[in-house]
């Protein structure tokens, strides 16, 4: 029954397409990744899992002409060892304007190259599960100069689902090898239509300041980058009044590669924060360092495949995680 509504659903979004736009060019991007991860952790700052699975993500669209751009389809998660459709497809369903510097996108399309941010404030896990923002993007580029500010409606409130959204912004500014980077957002959960006891709204904000030197152009290695700053977290439950719950830590970044070798390290030091989606780690610990080792065994123009091995330093307590990733491009996006 799920098929056959999903079948409905997709010749409905064609179906309301204008002919006369069909007869303009048509394009499509297939992609397929396959995930694997495997989480080693024996302590109480982090949930021990095991993800492994396949997503497939297909998109056809028309280009009405060089800036204005529709696209519909489909993004799949498959978890190994679970019954197909147990998680639902996302809908890909969008418009997109591409100018030489500003951009614009309304609709459902892939968080990935277009909302990217730190794992400390949206976690890989949270990004295999969700792969999709749905809402509006407004994007400018010029220069050494890239900023980004976006909402994404998680949930429709009713009788079961809460009201969330989110909203946030993130700029990179590069002036010769030096590197600012900002980050922003805020996730609020509001309860369910009706009154429930026990219910309130919850509200998570989230930011990272960073400057830093890329130093790859004065040594042999590909990629050598040095970034440090500031993460904070602001959080209130309105249980308990208005007042926001202010913290902050150190937050400092290290990544260093050589033709697909390579290590990064990410370094905290400070308060537990109150991220809504940020990688627990930084959640539940004050010292924390997050080390891994990396090779890229497929590195081709349209296969990617990556072997890290990750070892975690949480209250000086270690725990480590294995991950691989192969992103197959068909055809792009």
């Amino acid at each position: 029954m799920l098929r056959y509504t999903l079948f409905v659903l997709l010749l409905s979004l064609f179906s309301l397409v204008p002919f006369h736009l069909l007869a303009q060019d048509i394009e499509y991007g297939l992609q397929y990744h396959g995930i694997g991860d495997n989480r080693e952790y024996f302590s109480e700052y982090n949930t021990p899992e095991t993800i492994l699975g396949s997503r497939i993500h297909f998109d056809v669209g028309t280009r009405i002409d060089t800036v204005h751009r529709f696209r519909a389809g489909l993004s799949y998660f498959y978890e190994y060892g679970a019954a197909l459709l147990d998680l639902k497809p996302q809908p890909i369903l969008y418009y997109a304007f591409n100018g030489k510097e500003w951009g614009f996108k309304m609709g459902a399309f892939m968080r990935k190259g277009n909302v990217d941010y730190p794992h400390a404030l949206v976690s890989e896990r949270y990004e295999y599960y969700n792969p999709t923002v749905d809402g509006l993007l407004v994007s400018y580029h010029a220069g050494n100069v890239n900023m980004n500010v976006f909402t994404d409606w998680v949930s429709r409130q009713d009788s079961v689902r809460h009201e969330q959204f989110m909203a946030g912004f993130t700029g990179r500014q590069t002036p010769g090898n030096f590197i600012f980077e900002e980050y922003w957002y805020m996730f609020h959960d509001a309860g369910r239509m009706g009154n429930y006891q026990g219910e309130y709204i919850k509200d998570y904000t989230g930011a990272l300041v960073m400057a830093g030197y890329d130093f790859s152009s004065l040594t042999p290695l590909t990629i050598l980058t040095v970034k440090t700053g500031v993460l904070s977290s602001a959080f209130r439950d309105r249980e308990n009044g208005s007042s926001f719950d202010l913290k902050s830590s150190s937050y400092s970044e290290i990544v260093a590669d050589y033709k697909g070798f390579g290590v990064e390290a990410f370094l905290k030091y400070g308060s537990e924060h109150d991220f809504s989606h940020g990688d627990k780690f930084y959640n539940t610990t004050k010292n924390y360092t997050r080390v891994k080792l990396y090779v890229t065994p497929f590195n081709f123009e349209r296969v990617k495949g990556r072997f890290s091995w990750s070892f975690h330093f949480a209250n000086d307590v270690l725990d480590q995680q294995q991950q691989f990733s192969l992103i197959y491009t068909f055809k792009e996006l």
